[in-house]
């Protein structure tokens, strides 16, 4: 272990206490930057602070998950996952095989209404609140049926049935954030179309006073509506209403799996931000180490076949309109989510090579006998390592703004462009990763995410592209939180291998190489990313007035060039 310099020191233990003042106040995410701007080091003795941070982040992104019990038609639990047991035990009473055992008698009769109007409400779920032990504050959950479990949440209760008339389950809300809340909140609460419209400024962060701006309503309307929902909600301070909406959303990207019926949902809108309520449903592959790969199909089943691979802090989502689009192209596209991100299981032993044959295995179990590999940004280094463990399958590589693996100096060019620097700081000390990654996830809001996003658009062709197609931000912000859904390991696992892998052993690659690059990217030029390959790509395009946006301003020309 290297030995520190007292100035490194004292660099890390401001690293460390920025951290601490993150997880206080989100506002501050962007002085993480600055923070970063240390020597390089392994985790040195002093960053014990650090290692706790860390795993209390971790233990509360893993408390976090959402938890299901299914109470069986004579009202037993039938079954339940871990995450369920946990959220019962520690604030409402115990499991047992007859049924659940509130801590407050209250809650039994709180639970036999939630299912008696399910049943008379063909098939919709239905919020309930529930009193906790020593007065604390209420916890919501959705009673849903069985029978429309999303696979992802029934596949977590070891195989049991979920079918059968009368049969529910109680699902308990893990820390994320969703606008199919509020379609829901009016129909459990009823509140008033301007009530949501204020709950959601404050869930995303807003005072009173800036709602009331942002809504161009004076302050006193503001607060009457603000007393409204605590009398429908049945709170009385609003620290409580913030964490209750934050609870409640959570669930809707869970239910997005299920086959839709019955399910509350916002007015179809031909927007970017829709994508992630359209896209096709969640699959799931259980790999030879009992893992799960999730991802989706998108367009022909019977189409040309394309492994697409998505960027850092993306998922298997793809811009709205694309499962028409690759349909008229006669292209498949499978799109699957790398270990720790979206709905795929956490890999312990996270590399280059073991995501290539995920992928790999995901193409053999489908039967493809041919398959193209695109990848986007940091994407690039596990299509490569795909379509090297393919083979002979894989026909030929397009790389989109890709970023070489390893870590870069910074230049005079990166300053202005704050995720650039990002990037590069966070290599540099990867041994900071988890800790960064788990507490931006638990803390960002979406107004966060979207300052995030804007500072990505440092490149001018990118912010005029930001300007004159404002569904691309609010698109890119969905896609962000589905991928950080149940954890921020799959990210922080992706810095940690990039930062220890420079180059990557391309000797028995045999498919073509195809480069697309814009010729504003400040995060790697054209002559980077070539460099990078040691001079395999067979061909390079450059974009003019293009940057990090390249994929999103020119996708359809992406999949063209595909069915071509």
């Amino acid at each position: 272990m290297p030995t520190l310099t007292p100035k490194a020191k004292a660099n890390v233990s401001m690293v460390i206490e920025t951290m601490y003042a993150i997880a206080a106040e989100p506002d501050k995410w962007e002085q993480i930057v600055q923070a970063l701007d240390v020597e390089a080091s392994d985790a040195p003795p002093e960053a014990a602070g650090a290692a706790r941070l860390a795993a209390l982040a971790a233990d509360r992104g893993e408390a976090a998950q959402v938890g299901v019990v299914l109470i069986n038609a004579a009202g037993g639990a039938s079954a339940w996952n871990a995450a369920g047991e946990a959220v019962f035990h520690q604030r409402l009473g115990v499991i047992e095989a007859q049924g659940l055992r509130f801590f407050n008698p209250a809650n039994h009769e709180a639970l036999d209404q939630a299912r008696h109007r399910l049943r008379g409400t063909q098939g919709r779920q239905v919020i309930v609140k529930f009193s906790q032990a020593d007065d604390e504050a209420p916890h919501f959950a959705y009673v849903v049926p069985a029978s429309g479990l999303p696979p992802a949440l029934a596949a977590g209760l070891g195989g049991a049935a979920t079918t059968g008339e009368g049969a529910c389950a109680v699902v308990f809300p893990a820390v994320e954030a969703t606008d199919r809340l509020w379609a829901n909140l009016r129909e459990s609460f009823g509140l008033t179309p301007a009530e949501t419209r204020l709950a959601a400024r404050l869930k995303d962060g807003l005072t009173l006073k800036e709602a009331a701006v942002e809504l161009s309503v004076s302050f006193n309307t503001v607060r009457n509506q603000l007393r409204g929902i605590f009398e429908k909600v049945g709170l009385s301070r609003q620290s409580e209403l913030i964490r209750t909406l934050t609870q409640l959303g959570s669930l809707a990207t869970s239910f997005q799996e299920s086959s839709g019926r019955g399910l509350l949902g916002p007015p179809i809108a031909a927007t970017e931000r829709g994508a992630v309520e359209t896209a096709p449903p969640i699959r799931l592959l259980h790999l030879p180490d009992g893992r799960r790969l999730a991802w989706r199909s998108y367009g022909d089943p019977a189409g040309r076949a394309v492994l697409m691979v998505h960027q850092g802090l993306g998922c298997s989502v793809m811009p709205r309109g694309t499962d028409a689009l690759a349909r008229d192209l006669g292209l498949r596209l499978l799109c699957p989510e790398r270990p720790g991100v979206g709905r795929s299981d956490v890999c312990p032993d996270f590399s280059y090579e073991g995501v290539g044959r995920d992928f790999a295995d995901l193409c053999r179990d489908q039967g493809l006998a041919q398959v193209q590999v695109a990848a986007f940004m940091s994407g690039a280094p596990f299509a490569l390592m795909a379509a090297r463990e393919l083979g002979p399958i894989a026909s030929r590589v397009l790389l989109a703004s890709a970023r070489p693996s390893g870590q870069t100096l910074e230049t005079e060019r990166d300053k202005g462009h704050a995720v650039v620097l990002f990037r590069r700081r966070i290599l540099r000390n990867a041994w900071l990763a988890d800790m960064v990654f788990a507490v931006m996830r638990l803390q960002l809001t979406r107004r966060q995410l979207e300052k995030f996003v804007r500072a990505a658009a440092s490149a001018p062709g990118d912010a005029a592209y930001l300007r004159t197609n404002p569904g691309v931000l609010e698109f890119i912000v969905d896609y962000i939180s589905e991928s950080l859904a149940l954890t921020s390991r799959g990210i922080a696992d992706e810095i940690k291998c990039s930062a220890r892998s420079p180059t990557l052993d391309l000797t028995r690659l045999t498919a073509p190489i195809t480069v697309w690059h814009g010729d504003e990217d400040p995060m790697a030029s054209v002559g980077d990313v070539t460099a990078w390959l040691n001079g395999r790509e067979q061909s390079v395009r450059t974009f003019p007035g293009s940057g990090h946006f390249l994929p999103h301003k020119h996708w359809a020309e992406v999949l063209a060039w595909l069915a071509a």
